[in-house]
């Protein structure tokens, strides 16, 4: 198989890179930056997603595109534009190559109820554009993926790593999916060789689905912490995304992102995961053993605000 990947100096991106270069498929980066490219790969075209500069190049003779770019922040006007425009840029020179297949990793769904939080709203019309715009395309949304190069949960990790009391908001009791990395990668593989799946959205099946007060004990007792958490009865999201970022080293705008998403449930629809329920994600106490494995053993880099 001859694979692009869109975005490959992101983790998830580097991930799968690994696991196809491993199985012998051809494995073509698109990066803005050749420099921060996954190791290893087959070929590297430099290039820009929202100008369109240098995607004929990538998508040429190409079996199946994986499209990682998205911008990691609170939504705004300039990042919905940013983000929309490059996907219409990728659909025009994906239909224009007659490329067969791709594959679109976004972030599962809030409930169908709630007003849609400004990230929300900008991966689903992403979602859309990519859906509608390039015949074969299929989303796969997938929980938070537990991982120390991941920086959904590098957050999480830190807290408990530096405090061992934690006040915590409402949000504690909202659930969020989790998943190890291996799963979200054997979803995106057989969502790019399945083609019954194509023009479908897919949820990667989860490890668990805890509490964010649950997640952070369960980080705290692989790391054999104790951990004290006060139960506010009041938060704010402009407040904790500023303490977050003080406490853990990360962005204001990725921590607004978090403190805006957590304020809801994100859990697996089991309908979108009926099509991958061949798949066993690995339990959440043994992928935060191999999460701390990783950790002592790698450093972990530092992340910019998108994945491109």
């Amino acid at each position: 198989m001859r694979a692009l990947i869109v975005g490959a100096s992101g983790f998830n991106g580097g991930a799968l890179a690994d696991r196809l270069l491993a199985t012998g498929h051809l494995v073509r980066g698109f990066v803005r930056d050749p420099a921060r490219a996954a190791p290893g790969l087959t070929e590297v075209v430099r290039g820009d997603a929202v100008t369109g500069a240098g995607l004929d190049q990538a998508l040429d003779g190409m079996d199946v595109a994986f499209y990682f770019v998205h911008s990691l922040g609170p939504s705004g006007r300039r990042t919905d534009e940013r983000d929309s425009q490059a996907a219409r840029r990728f659909a025009a020179a994906a239909r224009s190559a007659g490329l067969p297949r791709a594959v679109f990793l976004t972030t599962l769904a809030p409930p169908a109820a709630v007003a849609l939080p400004p990230y929300q709203r900008n991966r689903l019309e992403v979602e859309r554009i990519i859906l509608t715009g390039v015949p074969g395309a299929t989303a796969v949304r997938a929980g938070m993926v537990i991982d120390a190069h991941s920086r959904a949960f590098r957050p999480y990790l830190r807290l408990v790593q530096r405090l061992p009391i934690l006040p915590l908001g409402p949000w504690r009791t909202r659930r969020v999916a989790v998943v190890d990395p291996g799963t979200v990668t054997e979803a995106l593989l057989t969502a790019a060789t399945d083609p019954a799946l194509a023009g479908l959205t897919l949820d990667v099946p989860a490890s668990a689905h805890p509490t964010h007060e649950q997640l952070l004990h369960a980080v705290a007792n692989a790391l054999g912490r104790t951990l004290h958490i006060v139960r506010a009865p009041l938060s704010n999201s402009r407040l904790d995304a500023a303490l977050l970022a003080a406490l853990t080293g990360e962005t204001y705008n990725f921590c607004r992102y978090l403190a805006d998403t957590n304020k809801h449930d994100y859990t697996v629809n089991p309908t979108l995961s009926r099509p991958l329920s061949h798949l066993t994600p690995h339990p959440l106490h043994q992928t935060l053993q191999d999460t701390l494995h990783h950790l002592n053993n790698t450093p972990t880099p530092t992340t910019p605000n998108t994945t491109q």
